[in-house]
């Protein structure tokens, strides 16, 4: 088709058509990607969380959230994300008491955590306070300061969702 004019030749429209492919006018295909999750994510509900506090973040205060999260930054006070889980990477440094589903810790926490269903101290993890769950596993090499309480009937009001005020005491 030619542009500007009002006039169309079909014999001509074909002339402007390689009937012969030439290699270098194909694109190469690109090449495959693996998707790898980061090595420090091993959770069997998601391969990675949908919210993240990254390495340069520093965060004071109540945090509540809806959501599973990453922590690789400072965070200092308390986190509740009942029904979520929470990852602390390797670089994460929490000094906050800790209400979840799940817990897996690789970096360095101090307070308590009640996790719903289990907590999970990786090998690389500092882990100084309370352990409240159904499941706990510890790996070799972790280190690990507190108590473990596998009692979930004497802490069941620390779950009730509308009680956001569980970690305050």
């Amino acid at each position: 088709m030619i542009l500007g004019s009002s006039k169309y030749d079909k014999k001509e429209a074909k002339k402007d058509i390689p009937l012969e492919v030439n290699n270098d006018d194909v694109l190469p295909e690109p090449p495959a990607v693996e998707f790898r999750p980061s090595e420090h994510i091993s959770e069997p509900r998601s391969l990675a969380p949908t919210a993240v506090i990254g390495p340069k973040i520093r965060f004071k205060g109540e945090l509540i959230g809806e959501e599973d999260l990453l922590i690789e930054g400072n965070v200092e006070g308390s986190i509740d994300l009942k029904g979520n889980s929470l990852i602390v990477g390797k670089q994460g440094v929490v000094k906050a008491n800790v209400i979840a589903n799940s817990v897996t810790i690789h970096g360095t926490v101090e307070g308590d955590i009640y996790g719903e269903e289990r907590i999970s101290i990786k090998d690389s993890s500092k882990m100084t306070g309370n352990l409240i769950a159904e499941r706990v596993t510890l790996d070799d090499g972790a280190k690990f300061k507190g108590s473990i309480d596998m009692d979930m009937d004497a802490h069941k009001d620390k779950f009730r969702s509308s009680d956001r005020s569980a970690l305050r005491s």
